[in-house]
């Protein structure tokens, strides 16, 4: 059990740093809004949360590939497996090319909702979508052999591409949020050939196996966890998207920098849940709930630092940005950013730790309250459209005491539903 439990956080760790410097890598690219105007930035942060939302139909097939590929021990299992990698990535290849269609045909209405007047970063955007539905099928195979290793360079490779293109793009050549957007898609690329190597000895097995694709039972594990998955980015993303078209475009940008650090906090504590994963897989009896267990505490303490951290920065930032001259400039936006960070940590942080509860769930397949958890993100998505279309619109806090609460339910029918995992 101590041998378990010191690899358990010795894994944890790594994937802690690795995520951490790779969030910190993306993070940074924010630290460039300086030579984008405001309204621009705004812009940027909502095309994240809308890639963000367009990864939904591939989030269950990251735990589908982690869960097969840790489980394929056989080289029938391991065939099949490869076959399966093929024909799924042409489906999302030919997903992708629809929607992107789509979307195009409706460009008008997505440049007014998300006031645009450039249609390139919208180009871009779906552009990134393949890599964004690759991505996550790719870390998926290094998740599920446990290679966490290289699945946390693969974090570190995003942050780092994203970061140095933006800063190329966007402080050299004055790209705006078309050069920020572009940094995104260098990043996911290299991330996804980093991922793709290293994985492919479960995919290379097709070059000598003749495997088979069972649609059926693919389709039937990838729905509810898709669903499930997808729940929890509903609950992560849909604000920015609201608040854009709800705020001045300017008034946007303040709010996508305090919004950042929320999600930063979910992402930031997120290894600890892709560790416990392939473990919960293989995990029999009481082992399930200390392996559960360790992942929540880790992710409590850590949630706690970041919000602490995070609130006495807001509370502090203000004076400090009148005695540095450098940031007296900016004092305003400083201010405007430090009044809702504080609400929007503390209200990202049930929402960290649901997702471990989701995913223990996930790992060990109990999707009957699945449909549970996409109610709770129907209704908070129809409250965030009722903001958007009520005539007086609601203000920043608002919008932001709104994701709180409702993170609050999320977290609440999560930790409901795991408790069966315990009985």
């Amino acid at each position: 059990m101590s041998e378990s439990r010191e690899t358990f956080f010795r894994q944890g760790s790594w994937m802690l740093t690795a995520t951490f410097l790779g969030g910190v890598l993306m993070f940074a690219v924010h630290f460039f809004g300086g030579w984008v105007n405001r309204g621009e930035y705004g812009l940027f942060v909502t095309l994240l949360q809308v890639l963000n939302l367009m990864m939904i139909p591939a989030l269950g097939l990251q735990t589908v590939f982690a869960q097969r590929t840790a489980a394929a021990s056989s080289d029938d299992e391991q065939s099949n497996l490869a076959a399966s990698i093929r024909k799924i990535f042409l489906i999302c290849f030919i997903g992708w090319l629809t929607a992107g269609g789509v979307a195009l045909l409706v460009e008008a209405t997505i440049l007014k909702a998300l006031k645009a007047g450039d249609p390139l970063p919208i180009y871009l955007t779906i552009l990134i979508g393949l890599p964004q539905l690759c991505l996550p099928m790719l870390l998926g195979i290094l998740q599920g052999r446990q290679m966490f290793g290289w699945l946390g360079w693969a974090a570190i490779a995003n942050g780092a591409g994203r970061f140095l293109a933006v800063g190329l793009l966007v402080a050299v050549f004055s790209g705006q949020a078309v050069g920020a957007v572009t940094g995104v898609l260098i990043g996911l690329t290299v991330s996804c050939l980093l991922a793709g190597w290293h994985g492919r000895q479960v995919w290379a097995k097709s070059l000598a196996l003749s495997g088979q694709f069972h649609a059926n039972e693919w389709l039937r594990r990838i729905v509810p966890l898709t669903l499930g998955l997808g729940a929890s980015q509903v609950m992560l993303s849909a604000d920015m998207i609201a608040a854009r078209n709800i705020l001045s475009a300017a008034d946007s940008g303040p709010y996508g920098a305090a919004g950042m650090f929320g999600r930063g906090l979910v992402i930031f504590t997120a290894p600890l849940a892709a560790v416990m994963f392939p473990k919960m897989v293989n995990a029999l009896g009481d082992s399930k709930k200390t392996v559960l267990g360790q992942a929540i505490k880790g992710t409590i303490l850590l949630g706690l630092l970041c919000c602490v951290g995070c609130s006495l920065a807001a509370w502090l930032l203000p004076d400090l940005s009148e005695k540095i001259e450098s940031l007296a400039a900016k004092q305003k936006v400083i201010s405007a950013i430090g009044a809702l960070l504080p609400f929007f940590v503390w209200g990202m942080l049930p929402l960290a730790l649901a997702n471990v509860y989701v995913v223990a769930l996930l790992a060990q397949e109990q999707y009957r309250g699945v449909p549970m958890l996409v109610a709770v993100a129907v209704v908070y998505a129809v409250a965030l459209l009722w903001l958007a279309i009520k005539p007086e619109p609601p203000n920043q806090q608002t919008i932001v005491l709104t994701l709180g609460g409702f993170n609050l339910i999320y977290l609440g029918v999560a930790n409901r539903l795991a408790k069966r995992l315990a009985t």
